[in-house]
């Protein structure tokens, strides 16, 4: 139902957030320079620097929530954006995804009721300004260097002996589930920190029945109808900063970046 999202939430962390469902935004970048927005007084934390979001409705997914508050509240038109990833702030009982894009240009930008002010600021500065305590918690690791890590789901299922020979659709379904534990958030990658923006998981032979992820998952389900290797290598191709998981040495030699299955357990704890 349309703003079905519309209401608070009391929080686990003593706080209440605005939408139902949780919440999205839209972290727009174009070269240094970063969108934002000067809250009018009368909205929750009101006079402080922030992203265009807002609620997320029940039928939307995190990427559509986003586009659809960035155009309400300041005209962006969603063709003229590269999405990169998503950020997940989580809170014991609700969450904000921020969904991180960039731009070749800058585009048009229009104010509304829900933005005083609208202004692009570099990343330096915007760390000096009056910003929501949401965004300002998000930031740094916002900018972070961004990853999407693409699993080899026969490789990763087939590593743990629990009967998955048995039922691969049900292994494989489970797999997709303890992947949300990543999505969207920060890993140590060779001694470095970076942010996992999303996380797909390329499934082949009986998996492929493995049901789509809920519309507010991170991880999606990529199906292959012939050699599941040949579609990881295809969309590590495709993605400017793709990470591959699997324990196949011959399929490792085919892609720029892997890393194990272990350090993908380690990171799922």
């Amino acid at each position: 139902m349309e703003t079905d999202g519309n209401g608070w939430v009391a929080c686990g962390c003593g706080h209440r957030h605005w939408g139902k469902h949780g919440a999205a935004g839209l972290f727009l970048q174009v070269g240094d320079q970063v969108l934002v927005q000067l809250r009018p007084g009368w909205a929750h934390q009101g006079g402080s620097w922030a992203i265009p979001g807002g609620a997320r409705d029940s039928h939307e997914s995190v990427l559509t929530a986003a586009m659809r508050e960035a155009h309400e509240e300041a005209a962006i038109q969603a063709a003229d954006l590269t999405v990169e990833g998503v950020h997940r702030l989580q809170h014991p009982d609700w969450r904000y995804d921020t969904v991180i894009a960039t731009a070749a240009h800058k585009p048009e930008v229009t104010e509304h009721a829900e933005s005083v002010e609208l202004r692009w600021v570099s990343a330096d500065d915007l760390r000096h300004m009056h910003l929501h305590p949401g965004f300002a918690q998000s930031l740094p690791e916002l900018l972070l260097p961004l990853v999407t890590v693409v699993v080899d789901a026969a490789n990763v299922v087939g590593s743990t002996p629990d009967g998955w020979w048995n039922d691969r659709v049900g292994a494989t379904r489970r797999l997709a589930d303890d992947l949300e534990e990543i999505a969207g958030s920060v890993v140590q990658l060779d001694g470095q920190q970076v942010l996992v923006g999303g996380v797909e998981l390329v499934v082949e032979g009986q998996a492929v029945g493995a049901p789509d992820t809920a519309l507010d998952s991170l991880v999606s389900i990529v199906r292959s109808a012939g050699v599941g290797d040949d579609m990881v290598v295809a969309r590590s191709r495709s993605i400017g900063q793709a990470l591959v998981v699997t324990s196949d040495r011959g399929l490792r030699a085919r892609v720029d970046r892997s890393v194990s299955v272990s350090q993908l357990r380690t990171w799922m704890g």
